[in-house]
């Protein structure tokens, strides 16, 4: 991961996140398919107040018509397809609630932690499969005036659901 990913994941703060502006981009090997609910946006405050700690998710869902941009263009390999999800329009306003509330809750001069992560929780394959390549890398955006940049490199596709009992479970095939 570069240096400017690690700055820019160090520094950007979720409540000044745009959440209807938020893309997610998710590099897969050929044979693999990214799908709606397959990616979550985890938003988490714990508070000193229980009354203000929460942990919301919310799935972003596939977007076929966003203009993949010169710089994922660059990235995409032969060997490779680009997903594109953003939060529906209700999420994305959940979201902003979320952040507003917790906004008035700093303003009382309260402590606690802010949190947000990306995870990509599941996928499918089809006959085009290799399980020679079998990673993925996950890249955001922000808001419109940023670029994307690396959130996750190289994570492995076997290797992004479990089991009741802690295994890996098996890619399936897409439906």
């Amino acid at each position: 991961m570069s240096l400017a990913s690690m700055y820019k994941m160090m520094s950007f703060d979720p409540l000044e996140v745009e959440p209807s502006e938020v893309v997610v981009a998710v590099q897969v090997p050929v044979g693999i398919v990214i799908n709606n609910n397959d990616v979550v946006i985890k938003f988490n405050v714990k508070a000193d107040d229980p009354n203000y700690s929460f942990e919301h998710e919310y799935f972003v869902n596939v977007n076929e018509k966003y203009e993949l941009p010169d710089e994922l263009k660059q990235k995409n390999k032969v060997n490779s397809n680009i997903f594109i999800l953003q939060l529906n329009k209700n999420d994305a306003l959940e979201m902003r609630h979320d952040q507003d509330v917790v906004k008035d809750y700093k303003k009382n001069s309260i402590t606690g932690t802010i949190n947000m992560s990306v995870n990509v929780n599941s996928a499918c394959k089809n006959s085009d499969f290799s399980s020679e390549n079998s990673e993925l890398n996950v890249y955001l955006k922000l808001n419109n005036r940023d670029d994307f940049f690396a959130f996750m490199e190289d994570v492995n596709v076997f290797e992004l659901e479990r089991n009741e009992s802690g295994y890996y479970k098996p890619i399936s095939f897409c439906s």
